[in-house]
């Protein structure tokens, strides 16, 4: 489905949740492409902080973050939002929406397939889909077919506020790069050369100190 990009006075937010386990280089390029596809003023990137559904090998919540927040420094239209990472209890997406919720602002949800096709298990969904837009990202290589079906079948009536986001990079992944870490292999190129140097500095990933 194409973007309506007609002319509007509200400020269009991206916001970019997830567990960022590393944040990766396909993290940042579908941020860039939903500023461009999509208009949006900026990207709020949202780090979990406690997460619903348990995460194999989740590195601790403020490392993370900080992460993040080194991978996007020179980027204006990104920032970083520490409302998950600093929110006592289970993150709930619905909570984090509401939190960003004020009048003059049109909210984008960025997410990648995998975790939209679980949308349905997500606490009061209906009401986030409600009041937020849906950015999904490519994460399978079906053209968004199961996308496609997955909404006809659960989501009638949100359809026109669901997008679908093709990119080039969808098979770089989180798990990709934990994977090689573990096994002694380089990460360049994988990530932003800070994310790099921070990792390899400490040791994240191999070391079990720095797990969550």
């Amino acid at each position: 489905m194409e973007a309506n990009l007609s002319s509007s006075k509200k400020v269009r937010i991206g916001i970019y949740g997830g567990a960022f386990n590393p944040i990766h280089i396909g993290h940042l390029f579908v941020g860039k492409e939903s500023i461009r596809l999509f208009n949006l003023d900026k990207v709020i990137f949202v780090p979990t902080g406690n997460p619903v559904f348990r995460k194999k090998d989740l590195l601790d919540k403020y490392i993370r973050a900080h992460l993040v927040e080194i991978a996007i420094e020179d980027e204006t239209n990104f920032e970083i939002s520490y409302f998950e990472i600093n929110k006592e209890g289970p993150s709930y997406y619905i909570d984090t929406l509401r939190n960003f919720i004020k009048d003059g602002v049109e909210i984008y949800t960025i997410i990648g397939e995998d975790a939209f096709l679980k949308i349905t298990l997500w606490k009061d969904f209906k009401e986030i889909l409600s009041n937020s837009n849906f950015i999904v990202a490519k994460r399978l290589s079906d053209n968004f077919a199961t996308i496609k079906e997955f909404t006809n079948e659960n989501l009638n009536g949100f359809n026109k506020k669901i997008f679908t986001l093709d990119h080039p990079l969808f098979s770089v992944s989180s798990t990709l790069i934990r994977e090689r870490l573990k096994t002694g292999l380089p990460i360049s190129y994988l990530v932003p050369k800070p994310v790099e140097n921070e990792i390899v500095r400490h040791g994240y990933y191999t070391k079990r100190s720095s797990f969550g």
